[in-house]
C-alpha cells in the first residue's frame, strides 16, 4: 500500500495525500510529544514535515517506506529543534513561567550560601563562555547578536552556550537551577 500512495502522492494526488496524513499525523505527534514534550510544538513540527513532502514529492526519493521516511523526517525535525537557540529559550521561557507561578517563599530567597554558590560557579567558567552565558541568561542577547559582539560564530557561541548550561546543570541541584533563572529575571545576579 505505501508504494502505491507514494506513486499517487508523487503525481499530485490530494486525496491520497490526504489519506496518508490522516493515517500518520497523530502517531507522528505522539513520537515528536515524546521527545519534546510539547504538544503544540509537536503538532507544528509534524505538520511542517508534511509541508516539505508535498512541496518536494517530485524529487523525494523513498528507499524503504512512506511510514519510514516520515518517522525520519519527524525525527530529523525534533533534533534540529532540540539543537536550535529557541529550544534553550523555550526551556528559559517554561524555567520562568514555572517561577512567575510559584511564591516567592518556596524558593528561601534568604539562602546567601545558594546565591553565592550560583555567583561563584559562574565565576569558574572560562571567561569567554561565562561572558557569552551573562549575555544571553542576563542581558537576554540573542545568539546572533552576541556573536557580533564578540566577533564570533553563531556556531561557537551555540556550543559555549551549551558547555556552560551542562557545566552548571552538573554542579547544581534543581532547585538551585531554578533559582538561577528567578535571579536572572529579576536581576538579582
Amino acid at each position: 500500500m505505501d508504494e502505491a500512495i507514494w506513486t499517487k502522492i508523487k503525481s499530485g494526488d490530494k486525496k491520497a495525500f490526504r489519506l496518508l496524513f490522516d493515517e500518520c499525523y497523530s502517531p507522528l505527534c505522539l513520537y515528536a510529544n515524546s521527545v519534546i514534550n510539547n504538544l503544540e510544538l509537536s503538532q507544528d513540527l509534524v505538520s511542517d514535515c508534511f509541508v516539505r513532502i508535498w512541496e518536494r514529492r517530485e524529487t523525494i526519493r523513498i528507499q524503504s517506506s512512506i511510514t519510514h521516511y516520515l518517522l525520519l523526517s519527524v525525527r530529523n525535525a525534533v533534533y534540529s529543534y532540540l539543537r536550535s537557540p529557541e529550544s534553550r529559550k523555550d526551556d528559559m521561557n517554561g524555567i520562568i513561567e514555572k517561577l512567575e507561578n510559584t511564591p516567592v517563599e518556596e524558593y528561601d530567597l534568604e539562602k546567601e550560601e545558594t546565591i553565592s554558590r550560583v555567583k561563584s560557579l559562574i565565576d569558574e567558567l572560562p571567561e569567554q563562555r561565562r561572558r557569552i552565558l551573562e549575555l544571553a541568561a542576563f542581558y537576554g542577547k540573542t545568539y546572533q547578536e552576541i556573536a557580533e559582539m564578540l566577533g564570533i560564530s553563531v556556531n561557537t557561541v551555540n556550543t559555549q552556550m551549551s558547555r556552560a548550561y551542562r557545566f552548571l546543570r552538573d554542579r547544581l541541584n534543581k532547585d538551585d537551577l531554578l533559582l538561577l533563572f528567578f535571579f536572572r529575571k529579576y536581576k538579582i545576579i
